[in-house]
């Protein structure tokens, strides 16, 4: 994936370098609408014990900027998780968690945990529906196996369908999904929560799609020809797939749609990569705290 330049190190040293400039940033997002306690409601504060913490005047209760965050109990420093997603948003190759430990001199486990409450923000709102010309086919990702050509079912191959806006002469946002099978059941849901029903929806010649055409009058199917009549799609399947090798050489199917969820929060912000990291915080700052024991369980 094509990163444009965007923040660099230098600008953001400047603006979030150290815990002060961190906490603040906090505080503006947790409390934009007006301080409001957490455990009575109350309006009114004063200075709280530790830095930009602030404590509700009528029942005491001290809260400080990371607290019910994704930054809640972050054991190595605010300035070092804000940079840590720095790396993570913007690096072209990836930013696994091996990699992170090393660079930030913390446990593999650690980097790992920071990593996942990262990736947990970055699923889509299904706000935003794909509109005009829409392309879409599917994949797999996997090791090939004797005998098992096409669409044919394999135990080490995970299928997936990806959805783009297909433009004249550049793709506009995208999105990609894990499915089961290649049914119109396992295909609907990518449709419904992520195209709108007036697109102009092209899609190959499997008959999966043809139960879908009653709710997508405007779709209409042609023959792949191994690809090249869906020459961006295919494109971003190669370069998702790059840049999945260079995060991990195997990325098991249980953590696989974290990963697709985090290609395209990054691809669908490509044009506007000075705010794809404070788009990150600021979802991290509005999301209640997890702990590694509540990730596991999510995942399983």
């Amino acid at each position: 994936m094509r990163l444009l330049k965007e923040l660099s190190r230098k600008e953001f040293q400047s603006k979030y370098g150290t815990k002060e400039q961190c906490l603040a940033h906090l505080v503006d997002l947790k409390w934009s609408d007006g301080y409001k306690c957490k455990r009575c409601y109350g309006e009114q504060f004063i200075a709280g014990k530790q830095l930009y913490a602030r404590r509700c005047k009528k029942c005491g209760y001290d809260e400080s900027p990371t607290a019910n965050t994704l930054f809640h109990k972050v054991k190595f420093g605010i300035e070092n998780a804000f940079e840590m997603l720095y790396d993570i948003t913007t690096s072209k190759k990836g930013a696994n968690s091996i990699w992170l430990a090393e660079r930030f001199g913390v446990r593999q486990t650690t980097a790992w945990l920071f990593r996942k409450k990262a990736q947990l923000v970055m699923k889509s709102s299904k706000k935003h529906l794909l509109t005009g010309d829409v392309h879409e086919d599917e994949f797999e990702i996997g090791t090939p196996q004797k005998g098992e050509q096409g669409r044919s079912k394999s135990e080490k191959k995970v299928r997936v369908v990806i959805v783009l806006e297909h433009r004249t002469s550049k793709c506009g946002r995208g999105y990609a999904k894990i499915i089961e099978d290649y049914s119109a059941k396992s295909l609907r849901p990518i449709f419904t929560e992520h195209i709108s029903v007036d697109a102009n929806i092209l899609a190959d010649k499997w008959t999966g799609y043809i139960p879908l055409k009653a709710s997508y009058p405007n779709m209409r199917q042609i023959k792949s020809e191994k690809g090249r009549n869906f020459p961006m799609v295919h494109q971003q399947i190669r370069n998702l797939k790059n840049w999945l090798r260079g995060v991990h050489s195997y990325c098991d199917k249980k953590y696989l749609e974290e990963y697709l969820n985090e290609y395209f929060f990054r691809f669908n912000r490509r044009n506007h990569r000075q705010s794809i990291l404070s788009k990150e915080i600021e979802r991290m700052a509005n999301h209640e705290p997890m702990t590694f024991k509540e990730l596991k369980i999510s995942e399983t």
